[in-house]
């Protein structure tokens, strides 16, 4: 490869490099927003749209806003709105990318991230009350799946805590 061949695929790896931007590169156009609540497996709907039961964990686009509601019969929805703010990325684009990465950035989305990133929904149910039943089917199937996985832990932790196995070891005899 002569000089002339060896400036221009460097040229091109280095415009190549300037054309992606460093949000997009690092964090991708897409960010997971946990809904987490008390009592658990309430059911969540996002800009009016259902994802299951707390705890959630939902990957959505950065540059949009969400509103996060959380359901609980005899309470009125608990909401938060989720915006998207600046990412402090877009602004390395300057140092590294140019402005050929912050508009990358900021037209995929990658250049935000959602504030907050999380949303906890308090609901206080009174001392002398039981916790009200789910609202929604996946949160009976959320809290079969809590119930099995505790009993799973309980006997592991017997069995470590007895250091009885349920198989035979070899002592090497």
């Amino acid at each position: 490869m002569n000089g002339r061949q060896c400036v221009l695929a460097v040229g091109i790896i280095v415009v190549g490099w300037m054309m992606t931007g460093c949000a997009s590169v690092v964090n991708g156009t897409h960010q997971d927003l946990t809904v987490t609540s008390q009592p658990e497996a309430l059911c969540v709907t996002i800009n009016g749209e259902p994802h299951g039961a707390t705890p959630a964990v939902v990957s959505l686009p950065r540059e949009k806003t969400y509103v996060v509601q959380v359901h609980l019969d005899g309470y009125q929805p608990y909401q938060m709105t989720v915006v998207p703010v600046m990412n402090g990325m877009v602004w390395g684009n300057l140092m590294v990318g140019g402005l050929i990465g912050m508009a990358v950035d900021s037209g995929t989305g990658a250049g935000y991230e959602h504030s907050p990133s999380r949303v906890h929904a308090y609901f206080p149910i009174p001392i002398n009350q039981t916790t009200p039943k789910p609202v929604c089917q996946e949160s009976v199937a959320v809290l079969e799946e809590r119930r099995k996985a505790a009993e799973k832990a309980a006997e592991r932790a017997m069995f470590v805590k007895t250091g009885y196995t349920p198989y035979q070891q070899s002592m090497g005899h």
